[in-house]
């Protein structure tokens, strides 16, 4: 092949790669109006920012659950043990859907990525070269089997539901999907390109995927130290003052109608917002902590979850309380919702695991945000942790 046809078809393989760093991803500073009275120190600590995964990074290499089916296994080119990772996928070219079940955008991308898979699956070369795997982030496998089998997804789903892969490529907002390559010597596993919003075009994902199959690895890493995508909140509904009085109001609740509260200071810890108060009364003094919780939805349609809990030395859970909860239309949470969150959480210890089971633990059109819920709360061994060695628990 001559120079200057070499030069063309480079020309045109840089110009499809102009948008790799990812369709529609766009920069939020918050999601709510953040009243004008927050103070820096903790609006500042309430402002999150994630670097979302991008063209040229190295796809994590997380574990991941089998599946069960020895067609999948087979689809995959992967062994039957416990776990396998995207780079144990026999393909050059893998599209990792991250999805929530209960996520309408998701389900609307249903369709589209039905019928990629059948373009795949009919021309000769690509169907042995490129394959399709849906992530469902926050869901059960008994949840991603039923969706499965609902809308008859052809391709593999599998469940990720300690959000590991989610936190590993940044916090998405679902659905999101990313191209990754993989090159099995020496391994690499290398991000081509990724998709945010649902993606109803994918009679052009198709040829996406064909031009950059084969298109080098240093393409791909020299795009991604061009360009970064990230994203940011800082979503809590309520001034720092009203905060802290709402949390003295609840730690004197719980501590007893005959106490009083003292010592109320915020504790210094890295990325969580945490406050320590003693509640004197006839028994004596109690302390107890509340940690204020702002999470990122993982559903572009649904508002951001925040609210705060409180415990004791021992690590029990004796308040749960809510600063903004949605449901389904992004309706607040009634009392009877409050409650059921309540009875599910007050009583238990942090420092043990709070499987999510969603038939018993979600609130009614609120599996999505009672999932988060049960995740923020599983991080409460670290928290327990982090505490006793500052000496405040002993």
């Amino acid at each position: 092949m001559k120079k200057e046809a070499i030069l063309l078809i480079g020309l045109g393989v840089i110009s499809l790669l102009l948008p790799l760093t990812g369709c529609k991803m766009q920069q939020w500073n918050s999601t709510g109006e953040a009243s004008q009275n927050n103070t820096r120190d903790v609006a500042g600590d309430l402002v999150y920012g994630y670097n979302l995964i991008h063209v040229g990074e190295t796809f994590p290499d997380i574990a991941l659950k089998t599946p069960a089916s020895r067609q999948d296994r087979s689809y995959l080119g992967i062994a039957s043990g416990e776990t396998f990772s995207i780079k144990d996928i026999q393909a050059d070219m893998v599209l990792v859907e991250i999805l929530n079940t209960h996520c309408v955008p998701c389900q609307e991308q249903v369709p589209e990525y039905k019928h990629l898979f059948e373009q795949i699956a009919l021309a000769e070369g690509p169907r042995n070269r490129i394959k399709m795997l849906a992530v469902g982030i926050g869901n059960t496998q008994e949840e991603i089997n039923r969706f499965r089998e609902e809308h008859k997804i052809p391709f593999p789903m599998v469940a990720d539901p300690r959000f590991e892969l989610h936190r590993a490529i940044g916090k998405p907002q679902a659905p999101f999907s990313i191209l990754v390559r993989l090159e099995k010597s020496p391994d690499a596993t290398i991000v081509a390109l990724t998709y945010s919003d649902v993606n109803k075009k994918s009679v052009n994902l198709y040829p996406d995927m064909m031009a950059l199959m084969t298109l080098d690895l240093s393409v791909f890493r020299k795009k991604g130290l061009r360009t970064k995508t990230s994203y940011s909140f800082a979503g809590l509904p309520l001034s720092q003052a009203a905060l802290e009085e709402k949390i003295k109001s609840a730690m004197a609740e719980v501590g007893g109608k005959d106490g009083f509260l003292t010592e109320f200071s915020k504790i210094a810890i890295k990325g969580r917002i945490v406050f320590s108060g003693v509640n004197k009364g006839r028994k004596g003094a109690k302390r107890l902590f509340a940690e204020v919780v702002s999470r990122p939805t993982i559903c572009d349609v649904c508002h951001d979850v925040h609210f705060f809990y409180i415990f004791n030395e021992e690590g029990v859970v004796l308040e749960f309380v809510p600063l903004q909860l949605t449901k389904w239309g992004n309706e607040k949470w009634s009392e009877q919702d409050i409650q059921l969150m309540r009875d599910r959480l007050v009583g238990r210890f942090i420092f043990t695991s709070f499987y999510f089971n969603p038939q018993l633990d979600a609130v009614t059109s609120a599996t999505i945000t009672s999932v988060l819920i049960f995740d923020e709360l599983s991080r409460g061994k670290q928290l327990f942790d982090i505490l006793k060695q500052k000496g405040l628990i002993s």
